[in-house]
């Protein structure tokens, strides 16, 4: 299974408002093709009940080590996932950010991404691995209420490493919105980084990356990693995209708030 990050190098990393790479076509056609047409269902992601309705714009997932296991799910599904969610990804990542991880997240690591040993989420936990993995498919319902964003501008979890986005948008999904939207402190860091969504008048808008199939986005996470998903007007169609991501135990982001090198 090809690597998303084939043939990536540090020349493509954009750092306004932080570092992060987006890249288009990035798997060939035959293997985007297969991923997209075997993207698990809801009734695989979610529950098959139809008398339990979803709700309108909501996320739902389906980690890795259930992929793997997943008696219904298509092989390239599962190469893919294996792919993502092993050592030799995490140190392609790793290689790739050299200069742009935090110090924060270095020193938590004693200096380096690699040389630990790692899991999976759901299936490991830290007392068996340093580092816990995952590579999975998620979605945002279809949107049948108001228009809305399933989450503003935000930093992930402050126990994250990275962040990587792989979009599998359906051919037919004519939506409008639910791009990724980036963002930058509008006058400077707030208290409060853990919170599920920032308030609006913190952070400025600087990007927005089109929600296209078979394209990618990654950035180490840190406290100038700002981002959310623009609003998604209502539509019959799921959004679709694969996460994929590395956590330690300790929240090394909310510790190291004070001393972490701006990006």
């Amino acid at each position: 299974m090809q690597s998303l990050l084939a043939g990536v190098t540090a020349a493509d990393i954009r750092t306004d408002p932080f570092p992060h790479i987006v890249l288009s076509d990035v798997l060939d056609e035959e293997t985007h093709r297969a991923l997209n047409a075997g993207f698990p269902g809801f009734a695989q992601i979610g529950w098959a009940d139809p008398r339990r309705p979803p709700g309108s714009n909501r996320r739902y997932q389906l980690s890795a080590s259930l992929i793997i296991n997943h008696p219904e799910l298509p092989q390239v599904w599962k190469d893919f996932v294996r792919r993502h969610s092993s050592p030799e990804w995490l140190a392609e990542v790793a290689a790739l950010f050299r200069g742009h991880w935090p110090d924060g997240l270095l020193r938590a690591l004693g200096g380096s991404l690699t040389g630990h040993g790692t899991g999976l989420i759901l299936r490991d936990g830290f007392d068996r691995a340093r580092i816990l993995m995952d590579a999975r498919a998620e979605i945002n319902t279809p949107v049948t209420g108001p228009a809305s964003s399933s989450r503003g501008a935000h930093l992930d979890t402050p126990n994250r490493l990275f962040t990587c986005l792989y979009y599998l948008r359906r051919p037919e999904d004519d939506a409008e919105g639910g791009d990724l939207e980036l963002f930058r402190w509008k006058d400077g860091r707030i208290a409060g980084l853990e919170h599920y969504q920032l308030p609006a008048d913190a952070v400025e808008r600087v990007a927005v990356i089109p929600y296209r199939s078979n394209q990618m986005v990654i950035f180490p996470q840190s406290a100038h990693a700002l981002h959310g998903v623009g609003i998604r007007h209502p539509t019959p169609h799921t959004r679709r995209y694969v996460f994929i991501s590395a956590e330690i135990e300790e929240d090394w982001l909310t510790a190291g708030q004070g001393t972490e090198r701006a990006a």
